[in-house]
């Protein structure tokens, strides 16, 4: 008898790819991708929702992003491929969905946060540095070096130097990441235990005294921790709300932009040894997510208490929303938890170390975005939906170079647009409701997985958990998809989460629609050749 051959619809037999990353380096690397030491969750939630208790939203945002995290260890085990999100949705839910969603909500609106990450490495890093050591020497030098490095000028230079600096590190290797690594984890613990030392051992008159005297030698303020709170309270901000509820359950998608990030390793899931192993995953993506949550809400608890309810609140009203009653604003000391801690000892060791922890924890952030983004790139060229030249692996350092490169030339005109246009960052804020729906997505496609890709699902190892019968996976599946709808509705409908008037929402669409007609553009210049890329969809792609 005749038998059909099989098409071949991969851009080749092989991804290139090899497993370089262990179960413990990769639990390392969603652990530092959730930016434990960045700032937003304490300048953001206090402001937008009165009456939070930040330290108890960071511990029910657990409660948020358990099931998702969950979904996604099944998922995990079950297409343990570099490409992660995309390999999930496109064969569960097709490339029709899985491609637009994928890099509308990741590839594309993940380049904000390659220029996030210079912001975050000149304010957050080289900032503090240059202003901790003036303080501590008198110099007016560094002093100024600080105020240009988070000028509009000295963020945009700092950010293509990194950025750079970070392309060229992968390109030449992703063992050379992986060893990199282990500094960066090392160096964001060390920050951790300076922090809560530093705020445990601190009371909010001794730290009146010592933000007096760095603000006065700064910005010539004079008893800076009384005025900022007259400036705010001035404006008819109440510095002391009684604690509400509600305004915590709100400000639990704040920390969600943070805890979501827990599942980002399963983009380079061809690249971790013992990916399939269950228990692995559930190390890697539970375990570093929960870790995460119980550090943000011993930060945010001790803070709190070392500086005081009233200037926690007045500082995140008039940083995160300008809200001054005298026009003058926060100054030029920003209230940032490791500015805080060096502002504390004034002490040029403390400033060294909390400088380089926070500069070595931005450049992670780059990494973060060139790492998982290449790996779908590569996951969309073999798959054909994105031209086969971008999966080219480097013969050399085994990096997918072409991709690294791509990425990087992308995100220069996002990084000088992010700096000079003060707009672009208002209208840009869509990456939080874009790249949340990937999650959602992903959600869906694991509570479908052992209907819509059954062989796939019987053949993992995720298959024998099931809840009377019923998969498990799909329970938890479920769970995710409507608590993730749930919290994505609440960045569509609610102020507080700056998605503020129509530009937004227009900008996010408008992206996904360009994707979508990319991908059946494509699909049919694939027919042309005599490709039908809808076979691809019906197994994993290549290790």
């Amino acid at each position: 008898m005749a038998t059909a051959a099989k098409p071949e619809v991969f851009s080749r037999k092989a991804s290139g790819l090899s497993r370089v990353m262990s179960p413990w380096s990769a639990y390392m690397y969603n652990f530092l991708t959730m930016g434990v030491i960045f700032p937003w969750t304490f300048v953001w939630a206090p402001a937008a929702f009165p009456g939070v208790s930040v330290w108890q939203a960071c511990l029910y945002a657990i409660l948020l992003e358990l099931p998702i995290a969950l979904a996604y260890v099944w998922m995990a085990t079950a297409m343990p491929r570099s490409g992660g999100d995309y390999v999930f949705q496109s064969r569960v839910l097709g490339g029709a969905v899985g491609f637009p969603v994928v890099m509308s909500g990741f590839v594309i609106f993940i380049l904000q946060w390659v220029a996030l990450a210079g912001w975050l490495l000149a304010h957050l890093g080289l900032a503090p540095l240059f202003m901790g050591l003036g303080v501590y020497y008198k110099s007016t030098g560094l002093i100024n070096a600080a105020t240009w490095v988070q000028s509009a000028q000295g963020c945009v230079v700092t950010s293509l130097i990194g950025a750079a600096a970070i392309a060229v590190l992968l390109v030449t290797g992703f063992k050379n990441y992986v060893r990199l690594q282990y500094f960066m984890f090392a160096a964001t613990g060390i920050l951790v235990v300076i922090l809560l030392v530093q705020f445990l051992r601190t009371s909010p008159a001794q730290f009146a005294t010592a933000i007096n005297h760095f603000s006065f030698v700064v910005d010539g303020r004079v008893d800076y921790y009384h005025w900022i709170q007259k400036d705010v309270a001035g404006a008819g901000v109440n510095l002391l709300p009684k604690f509400a509820f509600a305004a915590t359950l709100l400000a639990v998608p704040i920390v969600w932009t943070s805890l979501q990030w827990a599942t980002y390793s399963v983009e380079q899931g061809g690249e971790i040894k013992g990916a399939r192993v269950f228990k692995n995953q559930m190390f890697i993506i539970v375990g570093s997510m929960i870790s995460v949550a119980v550090v943000l809400a011993l930060i945010a608890f001790t803070e709190e208490r070392a500086v005081g309810t009233a200037f926690f609140n007045a500082v995140s009203h008039s940083y995160y929303y300008l809200v001054s009653a005298s026009g003058d604003g926060i100054g030029s000391v920003r209230p940032f938890p490791g500015v805080f801690a060096i502002v504390i000892s004034n002490n040029p060791i403390i400033t060294i170390l909390v400088a380089v922890s926070v500069i070595l924890a931005s450049l992670q952030i780059t990494c973060n975005c060139y790492i998982g983004m290449t790996r779908v790139m590569v996951g969309m060229s073999l798959d054909r939906t994105l031209p086969a030249y971008v999966s080219k692996i480097s013969s050399r350092f085994r990096s997918p170079a072409v991709a690294h490169w791509l990425y990087f030339g992308c995100s220069v005109p996002i990084i000088i647009l992010y700096s000079y246009w003060t707009r672009y960052a208002s209208m840009s804020l869509g990456v939080t409701f874009a790249c949340g729906y990937v999650f959602v997505m992903s959600c869906l496609a694991a509570a479908l997985l052992p209907y819509r890709a059954k062989a796939l699902y019987d053949a993992s190892p995720g298959a024998k958990y099931t809840l009377g019968g019923f998969p498990l996976v799909t329970v938890f599946g479920i769970i995710g998809f409507v608590f993730g709808t749930a919290a994505e509705i609440a960045f569509l409908t609610h102020a507080g989460y700056g998605l503020k008037g129509t530009t937004p929402y227009v900008i996010v669409g408008s992206i996904f629609v360009i994707c979508v007609v990319w991908y059946f553009i494509t699909r049919q210049v694939n027919k042309g050749k005599g490709i039908d890329v809808s076979y691809a969809f019906l197994e994993v792609p290549p290790e």
